[in-house]
């Protein structure tokens, strides 16, 4: 089985693909978004087939299927455009995505939501996003990325 490395971020980085990846995050985020809204008109649809069969002769739900569809597939490509640049996306309708760094010699996630200006948070990779945490509250994570301290020398 041939694995791909991980790829490691410093924050700087991570901070320098913001340009890049904000706009994919913002089409990604508008089409988890209509994701949501076409799944909830669809089981409103299978609620009432459910309840009289004629239901699944109303004009248009093909159509809705077929939408449904093809914003999936616009979901995959954008989360796939993200990944080649070895980027994970940890929740598409808020535009949240995960960078892979290192924290001492521990793997974490360095953790970007869609608008914020920098990527300034971090969370273990067991944890989502209401676990991180700003990295000025913890070891900050840049310092092990910047120029060794003189005690390191």
């Amino acid at each position: 089985m041939v694995r791909n490395a991980t790829r490691l971020f410093t924050v700087e980085e991570a901070n320098s693909l913001l340009g890049t990846i904000s706009p994919i995050l913002n089409k990604l985020s508008e089409h988890a978004v209509k994701q949501e809204m076409l799944e909830e008109q669809l089981e409103e649809i299978m609620e009432e087939v459910r309840d009289d069969y004629r239901a699944a002769l109303r004009p248009g739900w093909e159509e809705l299927q077929v939408e449904l569809e093809d914003n999936i597939n616009h979901i995959n490509n954008l989360s796939v455009e993200l990944g080649k640049l070895g980027i994970e996306v940890d929740d598409p309708s808020l535009g949240v995505v995960n960078f892979n760094s290192l924290r001492g010699i521990e793997t974490v996630f360095l953790s970007y939501r869609l608008g914020e200006k920098t990527v300034n948070h971090w969370h273990h990779l067991d944890e989502d996003f209401d676990c991180r945490k700003k990295m000025h509250e913890e070891l900050d994570i840049c310092l092990l990325y910047t120029s060794p301290s003189p005690r390191d020398q």
